[in-house]
């Protein structure tokens, strides 16, 4: 039960540092424009948000990662729910925040940052492969009781 659970674990870790590379990537492909000093300070600042941003990003995902090993609890994993929530639950309550945090700033200032849009994107991704990897970590737990 623990090495399959720390595959899962391990598995997840993977993905999310695959994630954060990649985010990292994207960041960092964006040209700023420099035309006057204020749009030269808006740049630097758009980078300390996507650091800021990566920094947090990289934090959940480890969270994430270790509520995988509450499934050892067996409440945890005989709960459909609950299991699922270690799985899926804090990337699903990120892709929350981020949208209000999104959609506020759109609805007050009518613009939002692209730092943000691109981590919403990143996260709705890690939540469709924690979701994936509940299904298959679920059929493995079917398999191993008809066993």
């Amino acid at each position: 039960m623990k090495k399959i659970i720390f595959r899962f674990a391990l598995f997840n870790l993977l993905i999310g540092v695959v994630l954060f590379i990649l985010y990292r990537v994207v960041i960092s492909g964006l040209e700023p424009v420099n035309t006057n000093f204020f749009e030269r300070f808006l740049s630097i600042m758009d980078l300390f948000l996507s650091l800021g941003l990566s920094t947090i990003y990289v934090i959940i995902i480890a969270v994430s990662t270790l509520l995988f090993f509450l499934n050892q609890i067996e409440k945890i994993r005989k709960s459909y729910f609950l299991s699922l929530l270690t799985f899926s639950g804090i990337p699903f309550l990120c892709i929350i925040i981020l949208s209000i945090n999104i959609l506020t700033d759109f609805y007050q200032y009518n613009i939002t940052p692209v730092s943000l849009k691109i981590l919403l994107s990143f996260s709705i991704v890690y939540l469709l492969c924690t979701f994936i990897e509940f299904l298959m970590y679920r059929k493995k737990m079917r398999n191993l009781a008809n066993i």
